[in-house]
């Protein structure tokens, strides 16, 4: 089936390129024909660069490897984490790829985010704690811990974001890691008979009652790790762009109007 797919994308591309003049001298079965060469060459190279990083670090398994913009580059997924490696597997490149054609764009950023979004089906799954107008606007994802001190600035704010049009979803981030108090506090929170309430008494600096129940913190804290974060409070847009830190309501909202996709909901 997946063959299928590929041999119909490959012929409606081939077909457009004749009809567009950029087929050149060739008829379309000759495009098809090369398409499908170079989607095979492109194939196994990824399969050969593969073998050779997991040969390297069999505990670090790339998630995915695909073309680049740069013929004979290769994007490297270790999570949101991007890396480039030459076709003939012997350089990796770390760092920035900038496009200075299309208003200098940050293809290693742009890719990342793209990665990132991918998760949000994860997160979105993890019943985050709300708050906001189910009607809002922007919708953004924060991770965040009960002890942070940026953390419960913002939190103490969450009424700004609100009347800004943003809806906060919090996943519970325990930045110091499992089995600290911080953890045994958002546990306490989740376990709660009213998370919201329970959540910005914590925030309050409030002792509440030491609960145990099955919860998703530890899974809450895999994907932050998973997309990159590293402290808190961190902001997920629906884009897929990470925001480390603390943003006030009104800037956030200007960065999330200028952002790609800002009109849709």
């Amino acid at each position: 089936m997946f063959k299928k797919i590929i041999l119909a994308v490959i012929s409606f591309y081939a077909l457009a390129l004749s009809v567009n003049g950029f087929a050149d001298d060739h008829s379309p079965q000759e495009t098809i024909e090369q398409m499908e060469a170079d989607l095979l060459q492109d194939t196994q190279i990824i399969e050969v660069l593969r073998d050779k990083l997991i040969e390297i670090s069999p505990v670090n398994l790339p998630d995915e490897i695909k073309a680049s913009p740069i013929a004979d580059i290769y994007e490297i997924y270790y999570g949101t984490d991007v890396l480039y490696i030459s076709a003939d597997g012997r350089y990796v490149l770390q760092g920035q790829m900038i496009d200075l054609d299309d208003g200098r764009k940050n293809l290693t950023q742009a890719a990342s985010n793209t990665a990132r979004k991918k998760y949000l089906v994860d997160v979105m799954a993890q019943e985050p704690i709300s708050f906001g107008p189910e009607n809002a606007r922007h919708t953004v994802t924060i991770f965040t811990d009960i002890d942070c001190g940026y953390c419960r600035k913002l939190h103490a704010e969450i009424d700004q974001y609100a009347a800004n049009g943003i809806k906060v979803n919090y996943l519970l981030f325990p930045r110091n890691g499992l089995n600290t108090p911080s953890y045994t506090k958002a546990v306490n929170v989740w376990c709660g008979a009213d998370r919201k309430v329970s959540l910005t008494s914590a925030k309050l600096g409030e002792d509440l009652e030491v609960l145990e129940c099955d919860n998703p913190i530890a899974e809450h804290f895999q994907i932050g790790r998973k997309i990159g974060v590293s402290g808190t409070p961190a902001i997920l847009t629906q884009e897929g762009e990470l925001l480390p830190g603390y943003i006030p309501a009104e800037k956030l909202l200007q960065h999330l109007n200028n952002s790609p996709g800002a009109n849709v909901r």
